[in-house]
């Protein structure tokens, strides 16, 4: 579901620790003097368990410090994935020796986030209630609350690992605070489950990404099938495609169509699955991207459509246009709509022919093409791992 009300945190300690009291009273003074947000205490154990509330934001938080280990049926999902294991080699090992943790949580509203469960849900639905916090704002917002309220634990106490929920990612202690200071969405909040085929003797492992986390804003998950191209490249596409997205004025790139920097360093399709219940994802829909065009990884695919085949979109050329009067039009008006969306964030749209004969020559007053390079400093190309080096840089394009 998009923008999920009630998120959690849970940090994992060696220890038993008593900072819970110093830990809420830091809390509310730094977010006091950053947003001006004042918290009342309506329940305390103290040391134990303190519910924060905001009457103006009908924010709710709670914190809780339980002197025991965290189940660890919960991480079960987490564990599964390759990148846990990559990001915290002995994360099993942490878990199994924790003998005290700290829950955190954050939701909209006076009925703490019950409305994520689907039945109260439709319940609320059907009596005409509105679901608290179902806005990107308010849950822009109530992820930079929980990221701080965990930061400002960590300070007290360094966790040996840290459970964020929102993404499923399990994270040693010790990366958590670099990954929580990134805005969202970021590598904290899109989880990358990796999947593919055994490799054979002698061949390189090819691995494909689904994502966990993209739905919470964009509706649907995000899928690259297993490729030559490291993982870690197509993970960076994956949060540029999502920035792409969620910029002023931002959109999601329409079905069939391609987007990529400026550049031209890379490409990618971008096809929009629904769920299908017999794909073993029963109840997903993917935005599906297929990289085309890596010139950082010498990647080519054979289907990629040369950059000079881009073809001047604004004359309508004769031998590309529908025979049919109302087809021009269509065509037309939407090669304007989509000009319109990539301009709006800043970038350019791109119509290019298929085939060698196809395509007129270039009309006499269009720009030239840049020519592809390797990304550099000045000629930035490949965004960094938050994705949002493609924020000014991205471009859409029609292969007809």
């Amino acid at each position: 579901m998009r923008y999920p009300n009630r998120l959690q945190t849970a940090l994992l300690f060696d220890h038993p620790h008593d900072i819970l009291e110093a830990a809420v009273r830091d809390f509310a003074r730094i977010e006091e003097m950053k947003s001006g947000a004042i918290f009342n205490v309506p329940e305390a154990n103290p040391g134990k368990f303190y519910r924060l509330f905001n009457g103006s934001e009908e924010l709710m938080l709670t914190f809780e410090y339980i002197d025991a280990p965290a189940n660890p049926d919960v991480f079960t999902a987490a564990l599964s994935s390759t990148v846990t294991g990559l990001l915290c080699p002995d994360i099993r090992e942490r878990i199994a020796r924790s003998r005290s943790h700290i829950l955190l949580e954050v939701s909209h509203g006076v009925m703490g986030g019950v409305e994520d469960d689907p039945k109260i849900a439709e319940m609320f639905q059907q009596i005409g209630v509105k679901q608290a916090g179902a806005t990107r704002e308010q849950f822009d917002r109530r992820l930079q609350i929980l990221a701080l309220m965990s930061r400002i634990i960590t300070d007290h106490a360094s966790p040996s690992a840290v459970h964020w929920t929102q993404s499923d990612q399990l994270i040693s202690g010790e990366m958590f605070d670099s990954f929580a200071a990134t805005d969202a969405p970021s590598p904290l909040h899109i989880h990358p489950y990796l999947f593919g085929p055994q490799a054979g003797p002698g061949e390189d492992q090819q691995l494909g990404i689904r994502t966990y986390g993209a739905r919470h804003w964009l509706g649907r998950e995000i899928l690259i099938k297993p490729n030559v191209l490291p993982w870690a490249a197509n993970f960076e596409t994956i949060l540029s495609f999502m920035n792409v997205s969620l910029v002023e004025n931002g959109y999601v790139i329409p079905d069939g169509d391609t987007f990529g920097p400026e550049d031209r360093s890379l490409s990618y399709r971008v096809n929009w699955r629904d769920a299908d219940p017999e794909d073993g994802e029963a109840g997903l829909a993917f935005y599906e991207l297929t990289p085309l065009k890596h010139v950082e990884h010498g990647f080519l695919a054979d289907d990629h459509v040369p950059d000079e085949n881009a073809i001047n979109d604004r004359s309508f050329p004769a031998g590309l246009m529908p025979e049919e009067q109302d087809a021009k039009v269509e065509l037309a008006n939407e090669w304007a709509e989509k000009r319109a969306m990539a301009e709006g964030i800043g970038g350019r749209f791109e119509v290019r022919a298929i085939g060698d004969g196809g395509a007129p020559p270039p009309d006499p007053d269009t720009p030239k093409s840049a020519q592809v390079s390797q990304p550099t400093p000045s000629n930035p190309g490949m965004p960094s791992l938050s994705g949002k080096g493609l924020r000014a840089k991205v471009f859409g394009r029609k292969g007809i």
